[in-house]
This record gives structure tokens, C-alpha cells and sequence, in this order.
């Protein structure tokens, strides 16, 4: 039983990759060479811009390093059901949430450079 919850909760984080591994090749392919992304904004002001591959690429990589330490405390040896119930439910939380924030913050710095027209066409 503990070994299917570790099953549902390797989905859950399976998921939430593909989809933030999606929008940043998708939004990889639309910014240009060389294009500062913005990544922080102080009300509608872009306040920080760093380099396309930190800007699209770190949440996704730090996302995956969180999974696999996740991944390794739900199959701890020793790990009780309770303890697999709560590994559970800190991946199928952590999961969407990391999703829906990079989504966010990606739809954010592509209207952004949108609007300044550094944008290029959709592929």
C-alpha cells in the first residue's frame, strides 16, 4: 500500500513537470537569443530581467531536484502509512502549486515582452 502511495504521488510530480517543462520549451522557442525575461515586477513594473535559460529553466530543474528528494523520503526505510499519507500529500500539493506559479510568472514575462515587442512569432 505505501509503495501505490508513492505510485500516485510520482503522477501527481510527473504532471506538474510535463506541464512546466511545456510552457518553458513553448515560451523558450517564442524569446529570442539574448532577450532579458522579466522575472519580478513591483506593481506593473518590471523590477528584475535575467537571462532567457535561468528565466525559463530554473523552476523546472529545481522542481525535478525537489521531486527526487521527495521521491526518496516517501519510499524511506522505516516510513509508516501515516508517514506515506503525509509524503502524499505533500507532493500532490506541491506539485500543481509549483505548476500554477511558473505558469503564472511565464504568462506574466510573455505578455511583458509582448507588449515591448521583443516577442517572437508562436512556432
Amino acid at each position: 500500500m505505501i509503495q501505490t502511495l508513492s505510485f500516485i504521488g510520482d503522477a501527481f510530480w510527473i504532471l506538474g513537470l510535463a506541464l512546466v517543462s511545456a510552457l518553458s520549451w513553448g515560451a523558450w522557442k517564442r524569446i529570442p537569443v539574448g532577450t532579458k525575461v522579466p522575472v519580478a515586477w513591483k506593481g506593473e513594473v518590471v523590477s528584475v530581467r535575467a537571462h532567457r535559460l535561468p528565466a525559463l529553466w530554473l523552476v523546472p530543474v529545481l522542481a525535478f531536484a525537489l521531486g527526487v528528494w521527495l521521491k526518496f523520503e516517501s519510499r524511506a526505510p522505516g516510513i509508516d502509512f501515516n508517514g506515506a499519507l503525509i509524503a502524499l500529500g505533500v507532493r500532490a500539493t506541491l506539485a500543481p502549486l509549483i505548476a500554477i506559479l511558473h505558469m503564472s510568472q511565464v504568462r506574466r514575462a510573455l505578455l511583458a515582452l509582448e507588449d515591448e515587442g521583443a516577442l517572437g512569432p508562436s512556432r
